[in-house]
């Protein structure tokens, strides 16, 4: 999204969690283990008491979408909690917004609090901690098996036209090979069908 929507969005946003009380104070994840593979949209933890991993966007950004080349675009949070239904539509993820906190950005010229996206998904444990993502192979084994067909020439994309699902960042480290098989845990998936 432009810089604009992502602020107007964030804006809406930060007022919505304040009345509905879902902000969230500095101590929400104090107490939980930090995992060491923060990634580019978040940082992740381990709780213990549900076992869950806790995930928060970083203060003022929602998230990253590649367009089918790859490029890495700013996504607005509109987009980000669209994802998230999405996810728990399609693959039953689990995904819960848990709220909304507030923290100093580290985008450069960017002051006051920003909003980060609270959410939280089971922890799925691999099959094989010494290989916990599965290979291309069976990522395409498992998204074929959905009614997914792979988009040439896009970021690791898939489309379904039955419900005109396109998902991409299909990559390994987005799944973890659980007993129970494959599991998608990041995906970029939108309803829209690829250009």
């Amino acid at each position: 999204g432009a810089p604009q929507d992502i602020e107007r969005q964030a804006a809406c946003l930060t007022a919505w969690a304040q009345a509905k009380g879902l902000v969230l104070t500095a101590d929400y994840t104090a107490h939980l283990f930090r995992h060491n593979s923060s990634t580019a949209e978040h940082q992740v933890f381990y709780r213990e008491s549900d076992k869950r991993a806790v995930k928060l966007t970083h203060p003022g950004t929602f998230g990253v979408t590649p367009d089918p080349k790859g490029a890495q675009r700013a996504a607005t949070p509109l987009f980000y909690l669209h994802r998230l239904m999405l996810m728990n539509r399609v693959f039953g993820a689990g995904l819960r917004l848990e709220g909304i906190a507030l923290a100093k950005s580290l985008i450069i010229g960017v002051t006051g609090d920003q909003p980060s996206i609270a959410i939280s998904q089971p922890w799925i444990r691999p099959a094989d901690p010494q290989r916990p993502h599965p290979t291309n192979p069976e990522i395409a084994q498992f998204t074929e098996s959905l009614g997914f067909v792979q988009v040439t020439r896009s970021y690791y994309g898939w489309h379904r036209k039955a419900d005109a699902i396109t998902i991409l960042d299909a990559r390994p480290d987005n799944f973890i090979l659980s007993p129970q098989g494959v599991v998608p845990i990041d995906l970029v998936i939108s309803e829209a069908t690829p250009r």
